[in-house]
C-alpha cells in the first residue's frame, strides 16, 4: 500500500472511532445496559488504543512510609505521532500528538483550571509509585483521553457506588489528567475527580472548590475562584476550543454545575452560599429552605411573599405555612392545587401531630397517601400516630408500605414485629424482627423483643444468642442508656424449656434432636456461668443453676450453687424479717440438709451444722419476744436430725 493509501485508512479508522465514541455515549445517556460498553471498546480498536488496568506498589499520603498497593491505568496509542515520548508526573514533551496542536502556553493555562490541596492537607496531589516505570505514561491524543473518559464513566454504569468503584473510576481520572491537551476534556476529568472526592473526608473541601472553580469559568464574574479580570477573561478558553471535543465528552451544563454545586454546599452547612446559588438559579423552594436552616426565617418569608405577589403556586403557599404555622396557608395551597398537592396534606398531618390532635394528623396523612402513595416517611408517620391511637390494623397495613417500599428501614420491620406482639402473634412477628435485625443489628430494644418472641416459639438457640447479644450490650454501652438486665422470669423459661426438650428429644430416642439438645444445654451452662461472674450476681442466678445442675446430674455442683445463692441472700439487709428472704433461706438450707444426708461425709455434716445454727442463731435475735415463722421452726428439727446423723457416724 502507498502512504496515500495509509494515511486515508489511518483517517477513517479515527472517524470510525469518534463515531463509535459518540453512538457509546448516546447509549450511556439512555441506560442501554452493556451496549454502551461494546461501543467504547470498538472506539478503543479503531483509534488503536490499547488499555491495561493493573496494581503497583505506591505512595498515597506526605507521611506515608510503607508503600500499598495502588490502582493503575496504563494506556498506549498507535494513533499519537510520538508515542514513543513518555510524560513523568506532570511534566509533558514537547512533541505534539496526532490531531492536538496544543502549545505549552495553552497547557498550562488549561492546567490552570485544577485546585490543589493545600499545603496543610497530608494527601498527595497523584499517587507516588515506588517504581519510576510506573511513573510514567505514553503521550495520548485528545481521541484517546475522550475513549478513556468514556471507559470511566462505564466503570460507574456498571458498578454500585462504593469505595471500590471509586478506586476505579479514579485509576481512569489520574491518567487523564496526567495531561492537559484539551480544555473540556481536562474539565470534564477535574470535575468527575471532584465528584469522588466529596465523598472523601480528607478531599472534600478541594473537591467542593474544585467545582467552584469549574463553574465560575462559564462566567466572567469576579469571585473567590477568579478573584482577577485575567483569571476570569485573559486565561479563559475561547468557545471554539471549549466545542473543539464538545460531542466526545459528558460535561453537564451550567445550570446543573450549579446546582450541584449548591446542594453540596448546603450537605455540609454552608446554607448561606448555597442559598445566593439557589437565587441565581430561581430555585425558589431551596432558597427558602436554605435561610430557614440558617435561622433566617423573616428572609425566606420575604422571598415567599414575593414570589407570591407574581404568581400564586401551591408550593410557595405550603412554603408560607411551614414559616407562618398557619394551616390556612396549606388550605389555600390545597385549594389551588384542587387537593392534589400532597406535600401541604402531609405538613398538615405534622401540624396537627404537634398540636397533639392525633386524629386530624391521621386523617391528614391518609389523604395525602391517597394522592401520592409512594410516600415510605409518611406511611411511617401514619402508623406511629396510628399506634398511637391503639388502631393496630392501620398501623401494620402503614408499616407494611413502608417495608415494600424501603426493605432496609429497620425501624419499620421493628414496629411491624411489635404490632403482631401486640396481636399475640409471635410466628408473625418472628421474620419481622429477623428483618429488622439485618439493618439494626446494634439495637438492644429489638433484641429484646426477639428474646420474648423465640422464648413463645420454642427457639431456645435464638433466644440464648439473644440473652448473650443483651449482656454484651450492658458491658460496652453506657449506663445512660438503660439497657435492661435479664430477667428471672427469662432465664427461668430458657432453662425449663431446653430440659423439657431434652427430655422430650431422649424419650422420641432421636439422635439428631438429642444432639441438638445437648448443644442448647451447653448454652444454657454457659449462659448461667457468664451471670454468675457478675459481681452483682442475683440469688435467684444461682437457684437456677442449682436447679439445671441437679435436674442433668452434675450433684457436685449443686451444693457450689446452693452455698453461693446462700450467701447471696445473706447479703440483703434484714433478711431474718424478710417476708421473701427468709423462707428463700429456709429453703436453701434444707436442700442442703438433703445432700448432705445422703453423703458419707462426717466433716461435711459438722460444717453444715455450724451454718445451721448460725442462722437460727440469727433468726430467734430477730424474732426476740415474737412467735416465729413456721418455716424456720422447721429448721429446730433439721438441726436435731443433723446432730442425730453425727452420733451415728
Amino acid at each position: 500500500e502507498t502512504c496515500g493509501d495509509e494515511a486515508e485508512k489511518s483517517s477513517d479508522n479515527l472517524l470510525a472511532a469518534r463515531v463509535m465514541l459518540e453512538w457509546g455515549l448516546a447509549e450511556h445517556h439512555f441506560n442501554r445496559d452493556g451496549m454502551g460498553k461494546k461501543s467504547f471498546w470498538e472506539a478503543m480498536k479503531f483509534a488503536g488504543l490499547t488499555v491495561e488496568v493493573t496494581g503497583a506498589e505506591g505512595r498515597r499520603t506526605k507521611y506515608q512510609q510503607k508503600a500499598t498497593a495502588q490502582y493503575l491505568v496504563k494506556a498506549r496509542s498507535t494513533s499519537a505521532k510520538t508515542n514513543e515520548s513518555a510524560v513523568e508526573g506532570s511534566k509533558e514533551k514537547d512533541e505534539s500528538n496526532g490531531n492536538d496542536a496544543t502549545t505549552n502556553e495553552d497547557k498550562e493555562q488549561i492546567k490552570s483550571q485544577m485546585i490543589e490541596h493545600d499545603e496543610e492537607n497530608i494527601l498527595l496531589e497523584r499517587v507516588k509509585f515506588v517504581e519510576d516505570e510506573e511513573n510514567k505514561h505514553y503521550t495520548l491524543s485528545e481521541l484517546d483521553l475522550s475513549i478513556l473518559l468514556a471507559l470511566c464513566l462505564d466503570v460507574k454504569n456498571d458498578n454500585p457506588m462504593d469505595g471500590l468503584t471509586a478506586e476505579q473510576m479514579g485509576g481512569y481520572l489520574e491518567r487523564i489528567l496526567h495531561q492537559h491537551n484539551d480544555w473540556m476534556i481536562y474539565a470534564t476529568a477535574l470535575l468527575e475527580r471532584a465528584w469522588l472526592e466529596c465523598e472523601r473526608n480528607h478531599a472534600r473541601e478541594r473537591a467542593i472548590l474544585q467545582i467552584q472553580a469549574l463553574s465560575d469559568q462559564h462566567t466572567n464574574r469576579l469571585t473567590m475562584t477568579q478573584s482577577t479580570f485575567k483569571a476570569a477573561v485573559e486565561d479563559s478558553a475561547p468557545p471554539q476550543e471549549r466545542l473543539r471535543n464538545l460531542h466526545h465528552i459528558v460535561y453537564p451544563p451550567r445550570w446543573a454545575m450549579l446546582r450541584d454545586l449548591a446542594e453540596r454546599y448546603a450537605k455540609i452547612g454552608v446554607v448561606t452560599s448555597a442559598a445566593e446559588i439557589f437565587v441565581d438559579l430561581e430555585l425558589w423552594d431551596d432558597v427558602v429552605e436554605c435561610y430557614r436552616i440558617a435561622g433566617k426565617e423573616n428572609q425566606a418569608e420575604k422571598i415567599v411573599r414575593e414570589r407570591l405577589a407574581e404568581a400564586e403556586t401551591p408550593r410557595m403557599w405550603a412554603a408560607l405555612g411551614d414559616l407562618t404555622k398557619d394551616p390556612a396557608c396549606f388550605e389555600k395551597a390545597l385549594e389551588i392545587s384542587n387537593g392534589r398537592f400532597a406535600s401541604a396534606r402531609v405538613a398538615l398531618g405534622v401540624y396537627y401531630f404537634e398540636k397533639g390532635d392525633l386524629e386530624a394528623a391521621k386523617g391528614a396523612y391518609q389523604q395525602a397517601l391517597k394522592v401520592k402513595p409512594l410516600q415510605p416517611q409518611v406511611w411511617f408517620r401514619l402508623g406511629t400516630v396510628s399506634m398511637r391511637l391503639d388502631d393496630w390494623d392501620t398501623a401494620l397495613i402503614a408499616f407494611t408500605e413502608v417495608a415494600q417500599q424501603e426493605p432496609e428501614e429497620g425501624d419499620a420491620w421493628a414496629n411491624i414485629a411489635a404490632i403482631h406482639m401486640h396481636n399475640k402473634d409471635p410466628a408473625s412477628a418472628y421474620p419481622a424482627l429477623v428483618e429488622s435485625l439485618k439493618q439494626k443489628r446494634s439495637n438492644w430494644r429489638v433484641w429484646v423483643s426477639k428474646l420474648y418472641t423465640c422464648i413463645d416459639l420454642k427457639k431456645y438457640d435464638e433466644a440464648l444468642q439473644a440473652c448473650n447479644q443483651l449482656l454484651d450490650f450492658k458491658a460496652k454501652k453506657n449506663a445512660s442508656e438503660a439497657i435492661p438486665p435479664l430477667e428471672e422470669k427469662v432465664v427461668r423459661a430458657i432453662v425449663g424449656g431446653s430440659l423439657i426438650t431434652y427430655k422430650e428429644a431422649t424419650e422420641s430416642k432421636d439422635k439428631a434432636a438429642i444432639d441438638s439438645a445437648r448443644r442448647t444445654l451447653s448454652r444454657v451452662r454457659d449462659l448461667l456461668a457468664r451471670l454468675g461472674s457478675t459481681s452483682k450476681s442475683e440469688p435467684w442466678v444461682w437457684e437456677v443453676s442449682a436447679f439445671f445442675n441437679e435436674t442433668v446430674g452434675h450433684d457436685d455442683q449443686v451444693v457450689e450453687d446452693l452455698m453461693k445463692e446462700y450467701r447471696a441472700l445473706q447479703t440483703i439487709r434484714g433478711w431474718e424479717t424478710d417476708s421473701v428472704a427468709l423462707p428463700k433461706i429456709c429453703r436453701v438450707v434444707q436442700q442442703l440438709h438433703d445432700i448432705h444426708k445422703q453423703g458419707d461425709s462426717k466433716e461435711d455434716l459438722v460444717k453444715f451444722k455450724f451454718l445451721l445454727k448460725g442462722v437460727i442463731k440469727k433468726i430467734q435475735a430477730a424474732y426476740f419476744n415474737r412467735d416465729i415463722p413456721e418455716e424456720a421452726k422447721k429448721l429446730d428439727e433439721v438441726l436435731a436430725e443433723v446432730e442425730a446423723s453425727i452420733a451415728n457416724k
